[in-house]
């Protein structure tokens, strides 16, 4: 375990939902909830960013701050120029825990980073199952047959959406070929509960998932 460093990262400037993770939600913000759950993983946890205010909650929650550039936070690729801070850190393999799901379980975290360990240290990423008809934007089918004479989701063959939640990788891969890992060996890891995988990008999403979190917490 000592091997792996374990952390999230943000910045104000996202432009579908501007300073989402600085925003009240619910009482809180999404930056303390993540540093929340970071804490549970001593030692070995960090939060990356800019922003002077970022620094005093990591600060106030006891979670290492990683500084960032402050170019990488006003680009949205590559991904290896935004993630240059972890050239500065420690760790053969880390895990990046999104900030964006406010409803991700510490319990899930674990179990997902248990599974890595478990599965030789290999890359891995969070999916969920959909079982459901799917085509392009063109209209071409990608998991149906346009002759079938019946919809029935039953049927249908499931496909794997992106959750992107949990991100395993080998530090020394990303930093060489400036990517997480070869598609060709990284592991799938399915998540069972869907909305542990509410992820805001829209502002549309900010609000109905606080009204979700309001209504989780009152109930």
């Amino acid at each position: 375990m000592d091997r792996v460093g374990v952390f999230s990262f943000g910045r104000t400037g996202s432009q579908r939902c501007p300073n989402k993770l600085l925003r009240p939600f619910g009482g809180r913000t999404l930056t303390d909830i993540v540093l929340s759950k970071l804490l549970q993983f001593p030692h070995r946890s960090f939060f990356a960013a800019y922003e002077e205010e970022f620094r005093r909650k990591c600060e106030r929650a006891g979670v290492p701050f990683v500084q960032r550039d402050q170019r990488s936070v006003l680009i949205d690729e590559p991904i290896a120029e935004i993630l240059s801070f972890l050239q500065s850190v420690d760790y053969d393999y880390l895990l990046l825990v999104s900030p964006c799901l406010p409803f991700l379980r510490v319990e899930t975290i674990t179990a997902f980073l248990e599974n890595c360990i478990a599965g030789g240290y290999r890359p891995a990423f969070s999916v969920m199952r959909r079982k459901n008809y799917f085509m392009t934007l063109d209209r071409r089918p990608l998991n149906f047959d346009p002759a079938a004479k019946t919809i029935n989701t039953k049927a249908v063959d499931a496909v794997y959406e992106f959750a992107h939640a949990l991100y395993f990788f080998k530090r020394r891969f990303f930093l060489d070929q400036g990517r997480y890992w070869d598609w060709g060996v990284v592991r799938l890891v399915e998540l069972g509960d869907r909305r542990e995988l509410i992820d805001i990008d829209t502002e549309e999403d900010f609000q109905w998932a606080e009204r979700l979190w309001k209504a989780s917490e009152t109930g």
